[in-house]
């Protein structure tokens, strides 16, 4: 159960889009968590803060644990460019902090973890991402799927993101074939003006290889609902906007 948390993130930070907020649930357990986005801008910087919190039977199972997730840099020619990522998670008596620095004149991305077990010190570690890139996992939203949505069904983008290293970093994004959008249009209850991205890895995610991530985006290009498949225990995970 308390793995379920990196895939609510996922699904909130590939489908932010100003401020929102989100609930998340599966059909089995009810609601497992909230998630809420803000985005501020200006004078060529952006700054993206999230915080991700469980509920009900999953805050019993993981202490209610907390994540918050925060992504600043500098915007180019309409893109994000990450210069800092840092994740925070808190559970009954322990936190981890991870930071991630970009350094464009070296070409590399530097990681440092922090972690207290009831209140004291216990880890502090360094270490180089073994490979370098300018988008974390919100800046790849803001850059990559705007032109997604513009191109044709079954279009696909394959990249590399700070703060996906468990998974090789490597992050695919692809829209939906038209027999598969119409598909999933109707198994998230959305309408036809949602365009349906799936996002996938390669690698393990959650104890499995290619898991998917199936998104329902509107026309303005903010999450509408999502569902992450065949989990263990809870099985599907929604994420559904609840307000804006």
């Amino acid at each position: 159960m308390r793995r379920y948390l990196w895939a609510l993130f996922l699904s909130a930070t590939l489908g932010w889009g100003g401020e929102w907020s989100y609930r998340v649930y599966s059909p089995i357990l009810g609601t497992l968590g909230t998630i809420d986005v803000k985005r501020t801008q200006s004078t060529g910087r952006y700054r993206v803060d999230i915080r991700a919190r469980t509920r009900g039977v999953a805050a019993l199972l993981t202490g209610k644990r907390r994540e918050s997730y925060r992504s600043k840099g500098v915007v180019r020619g309409g893109r994000y460019l990450s210069r800092n990522f840092r994740v925070q998670r808190q559970m009954k008596s322990k936190r981890q902090i991870d930071t991630y620095r970009v350094d464009v004149a070296a070409r590399k991305v530097f990681k440092r973890k922090l972690r207290w077990k009831k209140g004291r010190l216990d880890r502090n570690s360094s270490k180089t991402l073994p490979y370098f890139t300018r988008e974390d996992l919100v800046a790849l939203y803001h850059n990559r799927v705007p032109p997604i949505l513009k191109s044709p069904p079954g279009t696909r983008w394959r990249g590399y993101a700070v703060g996906a290293e468990k998974i090789k970093g490597i992050v695919t994004v692809s829209r939906a074939d038209e027999a598969t959008e119409r598909k999933e249009r109707r198994r998230l209850g959305v309408g036809r003006e949602a365009t349906i991205l799936i996002v996938s890895t390669p690698e393990k995610l959650l104890g499995k290889r290619n898991r998917r991530l199936i998104m329902a985006i509107d026309p303005e290009g903010a999450l509408l609902k999502a569902r992450l498949v065949a989990l263990p225990v809870v099985g599907e995970i929604f994420v559904e906007r609840v307000m804006r």
